[in-house]
């Protein structure tokens, strides 16, 4: 052989060698990242609270317990992130006469012990939520209106309500279905340490503050990963940086800033708009300053909501102009953006008797949402310019559930939505902030009529045209301070896909790790 020819086929075999040593390093890096992936098994989240009723879905109605349940149940329907009512576990109804709704259910449906899914489920659910065994659930005071229900196979039922309610489907995404013989077994509070549903995964211990699942692979939407774990952390900031040092694989009812600090360490930053919007609600009647229209109009107009927006939630909301975000059905599209004048908040002070300002203290849930800390900071820091000194005074979210449900309030005032999840209609919140709630802050016995009559007519035209009525009026009477449209923030590892919260319900069945 001659030296050229030596040379070329030692430089070949040297170069095979490095080709083979690269695939080699290639097959061994991507086995071992394959590997990590693969026993990344569990999700972690961080959330803000762990309901204290466990698995029984009945207890509570808004979010954060609506992230837990959905892990485990479904509800008849659900609404998608552009607000249009889709099938769940029901798949299609029709309003028979004024007063019946049928009812159409998914068929091929089984709840995580192998019973299947039928019309005697829903009946058992609805069945309790009628009877007074459920004085102590709030999902039961959302059926009220029920009569009674029946089968009329095995996968249709009807419902008969005690007046008409031309809305009925709206209101079925909380209806979560619990797995009848386990329920009557064991009871509600056996059940809410034991529960079975149709959702994505199976409760199998549970500790202060932990909750642990596995997946239910049989699951109408079964999920891509076989453990989860819900894990309270009740600050937002303590939250983000569990999923930066690698505790959480996500971190939801977080701020922009802390989404940012995910990002920054490698993870990805999310947001996206909920169908609420953000006030410091006034109670009303108490002899007090807010008892005055003007003092309500004055606080409102005393605001730099851009500021506050632009700084606070990096500019992903809307200044608020009503008590609704602009997804829910009956939104008014002719009310203004309310706007910043300080000056004129000044005046109306000096009008309402109240020159030199006047002080009030404000109950709030600090951490349990985006930048809530700062932004009762800067509400604080906009009043304190016209005269008024707002006195902040944190409560646990459990605390804010007390006072809601039993009227046992320490202040003045407390931050609180106008939630229109689970129907994303604007007459929702109104079920709380109205004389309709059983402990109201606010009861005006003159826009009432029309809130009757908005709820049971089956009308479109009339029933938007009464919605904007009544959305004019709560501006109008500045019932609350209305800030804005409310937004969410999360944080995840970058490993971490699919995951969405859409109108207060988690698709844990999308969520991927690559």
């Amino acid at each position: 052989m001659h030296y050229p020819d030596l040379f070329k086929y030692l430089k070949l075999i040297i170069s095979c060698k490095i080709v083979t040593l690269f695939f080699l390093a290639c097959v061994i890096i991507n086995g071992l990242a394959a590997k990590a992936i693969a026993e990344m098994n569990t999700l972690r989240i961080g959330t803000v609270a762990i309901p204290p009723s466990v698995g029984n879905p009945y207890r509570n109605t808004g979010p954060p317990h609506l992230f837990t349940w959905s892990a485990t149940f479904d509800g008849l329907t659900r609404f998608n992130k552009y607000g249009e009512l889709i099938q769940w576990l029901a798949i299609s109804w029709e309003n028979v006469d004024k007063l019946t709704w049928r009812i159409h259910l998914r068929d091929k449906v089984t709840f995580s012990n192998g019973e299947k899914f039928t019309s005697e489920s829903v009946i058992t659910s609805i069945n309790y939520l009628l009877s007074s065994k459920s004085s102590k659930e709030a999902v039961a005071r959302e059926f009220d209106y029920i009569r009674s229900v029946r089968s009329i196979n095995e996968l249709t039922i009807e419902i008969t309500t005690k007046s008409a309610i031309p809305f009925l489907p709206r209101t079925l995404p909380i209806l979560h279905i619990v797995e009848p013989k386990s329920w009557k077994k064991l009871g509600p509070e056996g059940f809410s340490k034991e529960p079975v549903g149709t959702g994505p995964f199976k409760l199998i211990s549970y500790s202060p503050g932990i909750l642990k699942y596995e997946s239910f692979d049989s699951s109408w939407r079964a999920p891509n990963i076989s453990k989860l774990e819900l894990i309270a952390v009740p600050d937002s900031f303590s939250r983000a940086q569990g999923v930066a040092s690698g505790q959480l694989d996500i971190a939801i009812s977080i701020g922009p800033d802390e989404a940012n600090l995910i990002k920054n360490n490698g993870g990805k930053a999310l947001s996206w708009p909920s169908a609420s919007l953000w006030a410091i609600n006034f109670h009303h009647q108490q002899n007090g300053p807010f008892d005055n229209i003007l003092v309500r109009k004055a606080i409102n107009l005393a605001i730099d909501r851009s500021s506050l927006i632009d700084n606070l939630l990096e500019g992903k909301t809307s200044i608020a102009s009503q008590p609704a975000p602009r997804i829910a059905f009956g939104y008014n599209n002719t009310l203004e953006e309310i706007q910043y004048d300080p000056l004129k908040a000044k005046t109306l002070l000096t009008q309402a008797g109240y020159p030199n300002g006047f002080k009030f203290v404000v109950q709030g849930v600090l951490g349990a949402g985006a930048n809530h800390s700062a932004m009762y900071q800067k509400v604080s820091q906009d009043l304190l310019k016209v005269g008024v000194t707002m006195e902040i005074h944190p409560i646990p979210i459990s605390q804010l559930i007390r006072g809601v449900m039993k009227g046992e309030w320490k202040g003045d005032a407390f931050g609180s939505t106008y939630a229109t999840e689970p129907t994303l209609d604007v007459l929702r919140p109104l079920r709380n902030h109205s004389c309709l709630w059983s402990h109201p802050w606010y009861c005006n016995q003159k826009i009432m009529p029309k809130i009757k009559d908005a709820l049971k007519t089956f009308d479109i035209n009339k029933a938007l045209k009464l919605r904007h009525e009544i959305m004019s009026f709560y501006r109008n009477e500045w019932v609350s301070l209305f800030l804005y449209e409310s937004v969410r923030f999360a944080g995840t590892k970058d490993y971490v896909n699919g995951f969405s919260e859409e109108n207060g319900f988690i698709n844990y069945e999308k969520i991927y790790f690559k």
